[in-house]
């Protein structure tokens, strides 16, 4: 290994050396003595050239170095420097975080105003949109649906957004490059029947709440006996009823109901029996014969407070006090109640006629024509020649004409002839099709069997007892 003077000695001879020239340059001659002599001493050290540059090192204040035990050689000398990294340069190099978060909409909220006041930018709002242009799920977003997102708290972006519309359906946004993908899901809850009856001693909705039976069901078979039942004047103390439903369970909670699936109802002596099938026409309740529960008529087209008029050919009139057929039924209820069109049919008169004050009469075809009158007024759409929907308002309850109180009067014709609106036969709807009719009669069987099965003894016994 070469040795080297440090430069510092090299500059202290060179400065000595120079001082000696001046000097042997600057005396006299005579003055120097052959016996006199300058003597100049210098120290020199030998320096290892590793040594020489840890020691300029040195002067750097390194953060950190670690240097072995062993002694000081270039090829044992080990220095660690740490040099801060920029900030943004850290930023883009980590790994990505990403936040979620969860909110329940509320009345007012739009998907901007949610997104926005969370950090979300316009333009990621604007992205996830674009996703929904045709669906307009979040565009409809209602009160108390959850919507849970997740943004990239790096970059700030919006990665992931779910709609939770209830319990069993959702809209996801998936973020893919520059867009995002919608994806629609169903969970599919599990299904279990169950059987509940009741026994009526006050009224339907009385009784049945009593016996378990949800207010929604209760309403749902008001519908479809109602056809055969008029469930304000038919209804009898002793009165039963038994119905085969579904219920839903999600993760093992019951989240609601489905369908109805038979139901049975002993009416005055008279039993009814109604089972769901869905045709090509869609779902609709059939006898066990195959015949439609619904009816080509309403029984009764006002919800009403009592009868204060029957049918009666031979009724005393209230005004004139003279013997004057009444040819209707009279269903006294407050003014401004809704009158509803007791079939399909076409409007043949609206307006005004002598003693029934303001009229509406529809033709229903096959011979059946229903008048509606002493209405306060005509629902919108009602006139002369207009197509009428079966339980479509078509009027209001008043007084007009020759009227004591605010009441319906209501008539029923079959081929001109007046007929007791509460006891004439009304005609079934359109029958079921040949072919559903060969899949539906052993269905109807199955189900029947299945509801007789699950009759209590008691209803078992009045069941029998009518049979015989």
């Amino acid at each position: 290994m070469i040795k080297l003077l440090p430069t510092k000695h090299l500059l202290l001879i060179a400065a000595v050396s120079a001082l000696l020239a001046v000097l042997l340059i600057a005396l006299p001659d005579e003055e120097i003595s052959d016996n006199n002599s300058i003597s100049f001493e210098a120290k020199l050290e030998v320096i290892d050239q590793s040594e020489l540059i840890l020691h300029d090192l040195q002067k750097l204040s390194p953060a950190t170095r670690t240097v072995e035990s062993t002694p000081l050689l270039a090829s044992n000398l080990s220095t660690t420097y740490e040099i801060s990294v920029p900030d943004a340069l850290a930023k883009k190099n980590s790994p990505p975080t990403f936040k979620e978060q969860s909110v329940e909409v509320q009345p007012g909220d739009s998907l901007s105003r949610v997104l926005s006041s969370r950090g979300i930018s316009a333009q990621d709002i604007y992205k996830v949109s674009l996703a929904d242009k045709k669906q307009k799920t979040l565009l409809q977003m209602k009160p108390g649906q959850i919507l849970n997102f997740t943004n990239n708290e790096m970059s700030g972006e919006l990665t992931h957004l779910t709609l939770v519309l209830n319990r069993l359906d959702s809209v996801t946004f998936e973020r893919e490059d520059d867009k995002f993908n919608r994806t629609d899901t169903s969970r599919i809850p599990d299904i279990i029947q169950t059987y509940k009856e009741a026994e009526i001693n006050n009224s339907l909705f009385v009784d049945g709440l009593r016996s378990g039976i949800e207010q929604s069901l209760l309403i749902e078979l008001a519908n479809i006996f109602g056809w055969d039942i008029d469930f304000a004047l038919d209804i009898r103390k002793g009165d039963s009823l038994s119905v085969l439903y579904e219920e839903k369970f999600l993760d093992g909670e019951k989240i609601g109901y489905g369908n109805i699936i038979a139901a049975q109802f002993i009416n005055n002596g008279r039993t009814y029996q109604a089972i769901r099938y869905k045709t090509g026409k869609g779902a609709s309740y059939y006898t066990p014969d195959g015949l439609a529960m619904r009816k080509a008529f309403i029984r009764t087209p006002v919800d009403f407070t009592r009868i204060s008029s029957k049918f009666n050919p031979n009724r005393l009139h209230p005004i004139f006090k003279t013997s004057r057929p009444h040819r209707g039924v009279d269903y006294a209820a407050a003014s401004g109640t809704p009158v509803k069109a007791a079939g399909d049919g076409k409007i043949s008169f609206a307006g005004k006629q002598n003693g029934y004050g303001n009229v509406v009469i529809i033709d229903h075809g096959r011979g059946y024509q229903t008048l509606y009158a002493h209405l306060k007024g005509f629902a919108r759409g009602t006139k002369r020649g207009a197509r009428i929907q079966q339980g479509r308002i078509i009027a209001y309850v008043g007084q007009t004409g020759w009227a004591t109180g605010p009441h319906l009067h209501y008539e029923f014709r079959i081929n001109g002839t007046h007929k007791n609106p509460v006891t004439v036969r009304l005609p079934n709807d359109a029958p079921m099709p040949k072919k559903d009719l060969e899949k539906y009669l052993p269905y109807a069987k199955q189900v029947v069997a299945t509801l007789s099965n699950s009759h209590s003894p008691s209803f078992a016994q009045k069941l029998a007892s009518l049979k015989n």
